[in-house]
């Protein structure tokens, strides 16, 4: 156990319950669902809340596939006038333990970051039980594909990736997908942000208010196949020119700040160059809500990863 005196898994692995905001509330780990929910609408383009994106900011958006033509493989790329085809690109992977959310919550970077010289790719995905997590590995290898072939498109030589909670966790598929990514597009990577994510599905897999159901489609056997804490890393040292950056917000149980941290760890450990960082003054939303204000403790930690 990450917390071995933790006497309720399923508190544990439930992040709104470890909020200090709305303690004036019925049921503050309610409000603050509610709260990330409609503040992050209003980041976003693809509703008339999020509009001030595009028609306030200057910002465009294309809309593109990375997979199927009916279903949630999409991705969004976000510039302005002066982005040009070799400006940075910035991918991110919103969470929603793999069951919730989408590209209307997941924009709240957008603006700081195109307004900074970055070229945004937010990355939507096919939710569990439409699919299986074992499937879902395997579409976020086919994204990394289609992003690797778009950014050489562009002929951009610097990709950054993030990932929130169970976004983070998908992003590290990144490290275990050779055939995709190879040593020459490896030399474009400058960055991997892990937020707030889980690395190790043995203990989550079989709570039913995180897998209610069994919707993720796991046993104890593929828990612990998908479980990144646990993979082998034998050619780590050849991610050495690429900077591994693992935040844990610090409201958030003390099993969530650990995942974060042994994961950190086993990097390190493994020959990755990996930072470790618990945010302070931050729970598992508002470390994502408030990438939209530029002078915001989380926002001034990205610009610093991304010497802006």
């Amino acid at each position: 156990m990450y917390n071995p005196k933790s006497t309720d898994l399923e508190r544990d692995y439930f992040p709104s319950y470890h909020t200090i905001r709305f303690q004036d509330q019925p049921a503050p780990n309610l409000a603050v669902q509610l709260h990330f929910l409609q503040l992050t609408k209003q980041h976003a383009d693809t509703i008339p809340e999020g509009k001030d994106l595009t028609t306030k900011q200057g910002i465009k958006v294309d809309h593109l596939r990375y997979g199927g033509q009916d279903d949630r493989q999409i991705v969004d790329v976000f510039y302005n006038d002066s982005t040009t085809d070799s400006s940075p690109l910035f991918v991110y992977v919103h969470g929603g333990y793999w069951q919730f959310l989408d590209i209307t919550e997941s924009c709240s970077m957008v603006g700081p970051l195109v307004r900074r010289g970055y070229r945004v790719a937010v990355m939507d995905y096919n939710l569990c039980p439409q699919v299986t997590l074992e499937q879902l590995m395997l579409e976020f290898t086919n994204f990394l594909n289609w992003t690797f072939a778009y950014a050489e498109k562009i002929k951009t030589t610097e990709i950054h990736f993030a990932g929130h909670s169970a976004g983070g966790h998908m992003l590290a598929q990144i490290l275990n997908a050779p055939e995709v990514v190879t040593p020459e597009r490896r030399k474009n990577i400058r960055s991997l942000i892990f937020i707030c994510g889980v690395y190790d599905l043995r203990e989550l897999w079989s709570l039913e208010n995180v897998n209610p159901n069994n919707i993720l489609g796991l046993n104890a056997e593929k828990a612990a196949a998908l479980s990144p804490i646990l993979w082998k890393y034998p050619d780590a040292k050849s991610w050495s020119s690429i900077k591994f950056h693992v935040m844990a917000a610090e409201h958030e149980s003390l099993t969530f700040i650990e995942q974060s941290r042994v994961f950190g760890q086993v990097l390190e450990k493994a020959g990755f160059p990996t930072s470790f960082k618990v945010i302070q003054g931050y729970d598992h939303f508002d470390i994502i809500e408030e990438t939209a204000i530029d002078d915001s403790i989380i926002a001034k930690n990205l610009q610093e990863i991304l010497k802006l």
